[in-house]
């Protein structure tokens, strides 16, 4: 294959000779390639942040949920359900609240979910989360996740007590000058005693941690609540994204129940989220962007040493618009080489991230990846064809523009002045 002489000098130029120069050039190939690997990484591990944690939220929220307004609970959900059906919706009644776990000497303060297994399985993927296919949920027993099974040391067929503090505040009243009184209980108040008969794994430690699943008869009568009522209901739309219009009609169809969408429930999360993607991503930007100032030291000093032989070009008649693309190709060579072993590296580390979060957090005695923390079980990853192009484009682009100065100045020297140099 013949080259034309821009291109073979700019290969020549970058060949190493174990000279100073080379290894300059190496360097500077050094640079870009780590800019690009920890660019990619950063990215991949936001936009998996994004994914996880909205695909755990996903999993064990609803796209709607709806609330009553003039009363704590829906006496009558069931009614209501089939009301929303016609219009092309899955709905569930849910009973949820805070209660007491105790297992042996431990109490936990939790979060008791209570479904109707039949419709639950047609709104969220509690379900399809369970460690034990098939498993059919029935009174006087729950499914915990798997990290609060390993907290408390739990194994199936093991007993709980689940103890409401609802009921247990019964007695408890104040009064309108703000004094408390204590009244005798009508009845004498025992815990709930449940068994363990499941697992379930969100990969979400903020569920995996905290939420218990049971009955919705159980958890009516943990909270003592009527039975077939409910706190709230699921509702599952055809299309999550596009829901305004949908979600306008029932607010008019039911103007006395309050609606909630997935997106309006976690409006901070995600937009915290977005937000640190957006600069993570423009901060390391600036790597790539430090990584150029070594491109264009490498070039300027081909430049000077390279002096006379450019004089000798422009002398025999070559242009300085061809003696300015020897230079910007060496710019795109350094980049296109940098940028390759930065992607290669990046997705690379990206395939083994937990294994290596794992060593680290061997050598330095604690957890690199806190669930509590990051709220994920496992470090996530995604990297997707958009951003990938972007910052393959961004880091060619950065290193072209770093061969620009080098290149204008070698196409501007004189000849005369050039082949008087003594390098």
């Amino acid at each position: 294959m013949k080259l034309t002489a821009d291109i073979f000098l700019a290969l020549r130029y970058l060949r190493p000779k174990r000279t100073f120069i080379s290894i300059i050039t190496l360097l500077s190939i050094l640079g870009p390639t780590l800019g690009v690997a920890i660019l990619l990484i950063v990215s991949s591990v936001m936009a998996g942040f994004d994914r996880d944690i909205r695909n755990g939220i996903m999993n064990m929220q609803a796209h709607l949920v709806i609330y009553p307004m003039l009363e704590s609970t829906f006496r009558k959900p069931l009614e209501i359900i089939e009301k929303l059906e016609h219009h092309g919706v899955k709905s569930a009644p849910v009973i949820e609240g805070s209660a007491l776990l105790q297992s042996r000497n431990q109490i936990l303060p939790k979060v008791v979910r209570g479904i109707i297994p039949e419709l639950e399985k047609e709104v969220t993927s509690i379900q399809r989360n369970y460690l034990t296919p098939g498993l059919i949920l029935k009174e006087k027993q729950i499914v915990i996740g798997t990290r609060l099974a390993e907290m408390l040391d739990l194994r199936i067929g093991d007993s709980v007590l689940i103890h409401s503090p609802a009921r247990l505040t019964e007695n408890i009243h104040w009064q309108d000058d703000g004094s408390v009184k204590i009244s005798e209980p009508d009845e004498f108040y025992l815990p709930e005693e449940v068994k363990v008969v499941g697992y379930y794994s969100m990969g979400v430690a903020d569920y995996d941690d905290n939420v218990i699943i049971m009955h919705l008869d159980q958890a009516a009568e943990i909270f003592g609540q009527s039975w077939g009522s409910a706190t709230s209901i699921q509702v599952a739309v055809p299309d999550p994204l596009a829901m305004d219009n949908l979600t306008q009609k029932l607010k008019t169809e039911f103007p006395f129940f309050n609606f909630i969408t997935w997106q309006e429930k976690n409006e901070l999360l995600f937009g915290t989220l977005k937000v640190e993607k957006n600069l993570m991503t423009f901060l390391m930007t600036f790597i790539v962007l430090v990584a150029s100032f070594s491109i264009a030291a490498t070039l300027i000093t081909v430049v000077v040493q390279k002096t006379r032989e450019i004089g000798v070009m422009k002398a025999v008649g070559m242009s300085p618009f061809c003696i300015a693309r020897i230079f910007l190709f060496q710019g795109a060579i350094i980049g296109i080489i940098g940028t390759s072993l930065g992607v290669a590296l990046g997705l690379t580390v990206m395939a083994c991230r937990n294994q290596i979060a794992d060593l680290l957090s061997f050598l330095m005695g604690h957890e690199v990846f806190p669930p509590e923390l990051y709220h994920l079980t496992r470090i996530p990853a995604l990297t997707t064809t958009t951003d990938l192009l972007l910052i393959i484009s961004l880091s060619l682009g950065i290193c072209i523009l770093a061969a620009l100065v080098p290149a204008v100045y070698a196409a501007a020297m004189q000849p005369a002045k050039a082949l008087q140099e003594e390098n």
